[in-house]
């Protein structure tokens, strides 16, 4: 491991812009060998600080998360807790590799943070949905133009009707209110929510043109 990637341990993480740019330089590494696969890079935060980080293998290798889970293991941390900084929405179908969603679940991260859901229709919002649905704080759009330039030529191999858009809530699964967009708490434990009457609504949405359709049924294929 180079000392530019070993310094990044080093860095104190203080807003989510941060650490997400943290993780685009990971998925940099990834430029020439992930074809057909897109370039993503994910790094894990844990009390303002880098436990993990990765990035994509070629095809038919280990994921970024998979890579980021298994760099916090190999230097003794425990990922409980903690919030995954990832530039791509995490898959959440069978290819040559099983979801990285479930990964993610089983790991007990706390937050996942997303610069941008996955245009694929195997995809699509369902990561994003799947990781919610496990009690996982969700969310999107952060570094998303930077995100989608990474990977500008996967994106214009999928159908027109799929554009990268962020999911339409980033509330929790267990009906907490919904959190912001961006935060600049960066713990362990899951980001604060704010605070609202007990009577408002427990998810909250951004208009219509914002938001990811709900994907057709398809086959699960090699990816």
């Amino acid at each position: 491991m180079t000392d530019a990637i070993a310094s990044l341990y080093d860095i104190a993480i203080t807003d989510d812009q941060q650490a997400m740019a943290l993780a685009l330089q990971q998925a940099e590494h990834g430029l020439f060998t992930t074809t057909p696969n897109p370039r993503v890079g994910c790094v894990i935060v844990s009390q303002g600080r880098v436990i993990g980080a990765g990035y994509t293998q070629p095809p038919g290798g280990n994921h970024a998360e998979i890579q980021a889970l298994q760099d916090a293991a190999a230097r003794g941390h425990d990922v409980r807790g903690a919030t995954a900084y990832v530039t791509l929405e995490p898959c959440s179908h069978f290819g040559r590799t099983p979801p990285c969603a479930d990964a993610l679940i089983k790991a007990g991260l706390a937050t996942v943070v997303a610069a941008m859901t996955d245009p694929n229709p195997l995809v699509a919002g369902q990561g994003m949905a799947r990781l919610q649905a496990a009690g996982i704080n969700v969310r999107a759009g952060i570094l998303s133009e930077q995100a989608q330039e990474m990977n500008i030529g996967f994106f214009s191999n999928q159908p027109p009707a799929w554009t990268a858009k962020p999911p339409c809530t980033t509330a929790k699964a267990n009906g907490s209110p919904a959190l912001p967009r961006a935060t600049t708490v960066i713990s362990g434990a899951p980001a604060p929510a704010p605070s609202s009457p007990a009577s408002a609504p427990s998810r909250t949405t951004t208009p219509s043109s914002m938001c990811v359709p709900s994907p057709p049924r398809a086959n699960r294929a090699a990816s």
